[in-house]
């Protein structure tokens, strides 16, 4: 790929400062905040949303009157169907799209590194070549590129990303902490705990409030776990 494609990040909070690190080795790179001016950075050939998924629809009609034709929105939400109605409902009818969602973050990549790390990807409109320049990147980047429907992301993200964060949550009063006596299992408890709780109090409620299978299943497991209480206390 030749260096001068151009990337332009819309939201520059943690993950969008590491994701303009990690692609300022394959173009040039523009970055807008929320005071920052729309012209330069929606002339971008590819365009990644880093906001919120509750800010989804105000940054679509925001940058709508700046874009050109040929630059490919791309979002980065936890949650993907209601960030891609967003899309389609709001970005011009012929503007390239492509729904990701990086499956790791600032936390992970520090502990892990990049490379193996888990990327969704569905093309919502645009052409094969927008879509194998995107890939094209994310392979060279080391990424494991994984294509799903919006619909069979977040059915699978409600039992696994936004269970995990619910439950890492619901540990916080308990004020867990290192000790002598423990178990393999309580150290992971307590990794799960302190990763989960450095992301925004934001990003955890859309990710269970607008993934639409994440109630279903917090109240399978609050049901679980009522039932193993009256287990216990009846025996």
């Amino acid at each position: 790929m030749k260096h001068s494609i151009t990337f332009g990040i819309i939201g520059y909070g943690r993950f969008g400062k590491l994701w303009a690190n990690c692609l300022s080795r394959f173009g040039d790179i523009h970055v807008c905040d929320k005071k920052d001016s729309l012209d330069k950075v929606c002339t971008s050939d590819i365009l990644f949303l880093t906001v919120p998924i509750s800010e989804m629809m105000n940054c679509c009609k925001k940058i709508t009157p700046y874009l050109q034709p040929h630059t490919v929105v791309i979002d980065t939400c936890s949650v993907k169907v209601e960030p891609v109605r967003l899309m389609k409902k709001y970005l011009p009818k012929n503007q390239p799209i492509i729904a990701t969602h990086p499956l790791f973050g600032p936390d992970s990549v520090k502990r892990f590194g990049l490379k193996h790390q888990k990327i969704v990807v569905n093309q919502v409109r645009g052409t094969r070549v927008q879509l194998r320049t995107l890939e094209s990147v994310l392979k060279k980047m080391n990424l494991e590129i994984i294509h799903a429907t919006p619909r069979a992301h977040d059915l699978q993200m409600a039992r696994s990303q936004a269970l995990v964060h619910f439950l890492g949550r619901g540990i916080v009063e308990l004020h867990l902490k290192d000790q002598m006596i423990s178990t393999p299992d309580f150290h992971a408890l307590l990794r799960m705990n302190d990763m989960v709780n450095n992301d925004t109090w934001q990003l955890f409620l859309d990710m269970q409030r607008l993934n639409p299978y994440a109630k279903t299943v917090r109240g399978k497991l609050l049901t679980s776990l009522q039932k193993l209480e009256h287990a216990i206390t009846q025996s």
